[in-house]
């Protein structure tokens, strides 16, 4: 019993050494730590900020149309007389969980892919990476506006589950039906942004599978599944993380991209991008419209950017304190 407590002991402390080395790493770079800092300002402005303004997004004629910067309305009103802070921080919801949403997806299925092909080879292999190597001949943009602008049309083909709608018309402070068309957003970026990772994760694989600890395994008797789930994610999980906190960013921009050329998220919803894609016909007269949803976008994906070279440099085990 003692030496089992002391095992116990043993092991939490070498867990608890292990973070203190990341977190060591981690926090000597002051540009990431910034970009925390400014990330959970986003989170907190988009989710905390709704609570505590008086306006509906979606309210017209709270205040005079064009309306400049005051104290009750700090970013002024828009061409409909709502108020464009409220509408920033609502805005905000969407393209930061969209962005959480589609990249933990793309991680699943990259994951999952990579896996197989790595470790089973063959034909999966020869079936995964070659349906990899014509999704990433597709001019991807071209695609993404095409497929966008048949969802906005209702000639797209699929429609996203209720139970997914409901949840994020609740997070997102909207009807269910609303959130069809960002929901299919979603998965058009998600199908077009898993292989990478894929790739990345099948690299890890085939290095790993060679080593002492998957022979035990197997020479146990575990099962391949028991071994990509227990051996070979596992110890590919510090590039995974880099390449998703990098894919934050990356949806980001890409949705903001969509929607301010008018195929991303549609009325009434709004998101960063869409905010800018609002504004350009009337940057003369209200420019700061257009800086304040810029300028979010921009801290949003550098801030991730930061993150992940800070999170590279302390996950590499080749790097001493």
């Amino acid at each position: 019993m003692a030496t089992a407590e002391l095992g116990a002991e043993i092991l939490l402390t070498q867990e608890t050494s292990q973070f203190q080395v990341i977190w060591g790493r981690f926090r000597k770079h002051r540009l990431a730590l910034i970009g925390l800092a400014v990330l959970t300002l986003l989170f907190l402005f988009s989710f905390v900020g709704p609570s505590l303004s008086h306006n509906n997004p979606e309210t017209q004629w709270v205040g005079e149309i064009y309306g400049s910067p005051t104290r009750a309305f700090p970013l002024g009103t828009d061409e409909l007389g709502r108020d464009v802070m409220t509408r920033m921080m609502w805005a905000g919801r969407i393209s930061l969980i969209l962005s959480i949403f589609v990249t933990v997806c793309t991680v699943m299925i990259g994951i999952i892919a990579g896996s197989i092909s790595g470790y089973f080879g063959g034909w999966p292999d020869t079936l995964i990476m070659r349906t990899v190597d014509v999704l990433l001949t597709l001019p991807t943009l071209p695609l993404l506006l095409i497929l966008s602008a048949m969802t906005l049309r209702g000639g797209f083909p699929l429609t996203s589950p209720d139970f997914l709608n409901r949840f994020f018309g609740w997070i997102w402070g909207m009807p269910p039906e609303a959130t069809g068309n960002i929901m299919i957003l979603a998965g058009i970026l998600i199908v077009f942004g898993w292989m990478g990772l894929a790739r990345l994760v099948r690299g890890q694989v085939l290095s790993l599978r060679s080593m002492e600890y998957a022979e035990a395994a197997r020479s146990m008797g575990a099962s391949s599944w028991h071994i990509i789930f227990r051996h070979m994610i596992p110890n590919s999980m510090a590039p995974i993380i880099v390449a998703a906190t990098f894919s934050f960013g990356e949806i980001i921009i890409l949705e903001a991209a969509l929607s301010f050329l008018g195929f991303g998220v549609q009325p009434p919803a709004a998101s960063w991008g869409s905010l800018l894609n609002n504004v350009r016909d009337y940057m003369l007269i209200q420019p700061w419209r257009a800086f304040v949803p810029g300028l979010a976008i921009f801290l949003a994906s550098i801030s991730y950017n930061f993150i992940g070279d800070a999170l590279r440099d302390a996950l590499d085990p080749r790097l001493k304190l």
